[in-house]
């Protein structure tokens, strides 16, 4: 089970923009977000100056942030010895839980090749998935990570294009300890009144106070098709090695919610935590979640 569960089969094609939508077979796809930008809408407000000036230098604080670690994290943690718990749960449209499957494993190099054993497994209800059961994985019971930073680090945020900057509010949230590091936490949302057509409707960016490293990220996507909604989050923390070599996953968090005219909507939520990760004989201690 990888970290967009068992629809794992949609998320490997690693399109960020439209992470279900784009495998909508034959073809038929027709992003309503695009048609709602084509056609117009309200206009923006220009900022006043203050306004203008906070949000700037908030602008300005996202890009500078050393984001390396972080993206390299999964790289990391592919040449690492760690354990893992998995949990990925489905809900229907009254939000009852339908079924869920848990894992424990632990991933072992085993003379010089990477071996998952599962130490615990638990199950319960039957994972439906109607229409979409052709894009689930046909290896349902792999436990490798999915690499989910592209979901939460795109290369051109559309919140950070000079274009779209003015249809998101941009904040400052209480700092927050992300395993004793101090983070600020600077968060763009997208302005109600001007969100069609904007995928990426909420991104928080968790910056190290004294290293400027960003230690975290989370987002939250619409993606509109022709069939169906998609509304996803997506969020992962890291920490660092013990040895100061580089930083791996420590918590990661999937949700998607599926709206369709035929099948009403449900939800799929894959839970990860990543411990006892060891890299050259070097290993870390498990940790809190994160926020």
């Amino acid at each position: 089970m990888d970290d967009c569960g068992m629809i794992s089969g949609w998320a490997r094609s690693q399109r960020v923009l439209a992470p279900v939508c784009l495998l909508v077979p034959g073809g038929w796809l027709l992003l309503a977000g695009a048609l709602l930008a084509a056609c117009g809408g309200r206009q923006v407000t220009p900022l006043g100056p203050d306004e203008r000036a906070e949000r700037d230098a908030l602008v300005e604080d996202i890009r500078a942030a050393d984001t390396q670690e972080l993206v390299n994290a999964f790289g990391l943690l592919s040449r690492s010895e760690y354990t893992r718990y998995i949990r990925t749960e489905q809900y229907d449209e009254q939000d009852f839980l339908i079924a869920y499957t848990e894992h424990i494993a632990e991933v072992r190099m085993v003379d010089g090749e990477r071996q998952v054993f599962v130490q615990q497994a638990d199950s319960g209800g039957s994972f439906d998935y109607g229409f979409f059961r052709r894009f689930q994985s046909e290896n349902v019971a792999t436990t490798d990570p999915l690499n989910l930073v592209p979901f939460v680090l795109p290369d051109e945020p559309v919140y950070l294009d000079a274009r779209n900057m003015d249809r998101y509010a941009f904040r400052e949230l209480p700092d927050t300890l992300l395993w004793n590091r101090q983070a600020q936490v600077v968060e763009a949302r997208a302005r109600p009144d001007l969100a069609d057509g904007l995928n990426v409707r909420r991104a928080r960016h968790y910056m190290d106070r004294g290293t400027r490293k960003l230690v975290a990220m989370y987002i939250e996507r619409v993606d509109l098709a022709l069939l169906f909604r998609e509304e996803s989050s997506f969020y992962v923390d890291i920490t660092l090695l013990a040895d100061g070599t580089g930083a791996v996953p420590n918590n990661t968090r999937f949700e998607s919610r599926i709206r369709t005219p035929f099948r009403g909507a449900y939800r799929v939520r894959t839970v990860s935590t990543y411990t006892d990760v060891r890299l050259s004989g070097v290993a870390t201690a498990p940790g809190p979640d994160g926020p």
